[in-house]
């Protein structure tokens, strides 16, 4: 029992929460089979038999400059997941509207498949095949996501980063530890929901001054290369719930762009599954305050408390 609370005191400094007048012990309750937790009032490795497709290391066409190169054209995938997507015109200049970005975005979802696992494999096979052509010196394999193909719970990010892209799954930097500490808190584990990004190789730019690689917010264009993987992922897991980090996820999920600040703790639609947004783990570490903490961590009690309503 002590090494219990001792545990949780832990996670609660880690999160902000021991210096905040919601930073009660965690109760646990019962959703889908796992350990949830309540919190009393509001403030914020990979299994490999479920990551279903984190990429191998491969041969990567590697330029001499390093830059983003011109897009070339959209290779063929195999025919399993070709029947499922939509032909995506690569040429299309970066103002195309989210919405018709994505010609799934008003479907109801389907039922899941018989094989999540299976499915999901195919699906990871496909998007390397698919964005091998992308791959360069900033973005040298892809990264496709990881977890449990049968979570109820499924966080949506942005793209992968430096160590993202290095070791070839979402989520480990420092972003992805404060996430780890959060899904903790939550009383669930990393290996328990599903984790993925709205594109699935990183973005970056060269910056002359320190001769860095320097993330950035991805383009329209480098998002049309992978969302309907991402589609396609969720179509699979057909997850309860979804919870968006950050403005970028937030925005392709909607279809539409919205400030995270207005609409987090409000719950919006995907194809019918009930989203969440909230920051991403990363405005987090700059802006560590009570307040920001705080609503990160009510967004993520209210999704815990909708898994429940939902049994």
């Amino acid at each position: 029992m002590a090494a219990s609370l001792r545990l949780q005191l832990e996670l609660d400094q880690a999160l902000g929460l021991g210096d905040a007048p919601w930073g009660a012990p965690l109760a646990h309750g019962r959703g889908d089979g796992r350990a949830m937790s309540r919190a009393a009032t509001a403030d914020q490795h990979t299994s490999a038999k479920h990551s279903a497709g984190a990429s191998a290391a491969k041969g990567n066409p590697r330029g001499s400059a390093m830059m983003r190169p011109p897009d070339p054209p959209h290779p063929a995938t195999p025919a399993s997941v070709s029947a499922h997507q939509p032909q995506i015109d690569f040429a299309l200049e970066d103002t195309v509207p989210p919405d018709l970005m994505r010609a799934k975005l008003q479907l109801p979802l389907g039922p899941a498949p018989a094989d999540r696992e299976a499915r999901m494999r195919e699906i990871a096979i496909a998007a390397d095949v698919a964005l091998a052509p992308y791959l360069n010196q900033i973005a040298t394999r892809v990264v496709f996501g990881e977890g449990d193909v049968n979570a109820r719970l499924m966080f949506v990010g942005e793209g992968p980063g430096g160590e993202e892209d290095k070791l070839g799954r979402p989520f480990v930097g420092r972003s992805g530890q404060l996430l780890d500490k959060m899904i903790i808190a939550m009383g669930l584990t990393r290996e328990s929901v599903y984790i993925a990004n709205i594109v699935k190789l990183r973005s970056a730019d060269l910056d002359e001054s320190t001769g860095r690689l320097k993330d950035r917010i991805p383009t329209d264009a480098e998002v049309r290369r992978g969302i309907e993987f991402l589609d396609l992922q969720i179509e699979t897991i057909a997850p309860a719930v979804i919870v968006t980090l950050g403005a970028t996820a937030l925005k392709y999920m909607l279809g539409r762009q919205e400030n995270v600040s207005r609409v987090r703790g409000v719950w919006q639609a995907y194809r019918g599954i009930d989203l969440m947004p909230t920051f991403h783990p990363s405005f987090l570490l700059r802006a560590y305050t009570p307040e920001n903490r705080a609503k990160v961590w009510s967004d993520l009690q209210a999704a815990m408390e909708k898994l429940r309503q939902k049994g």
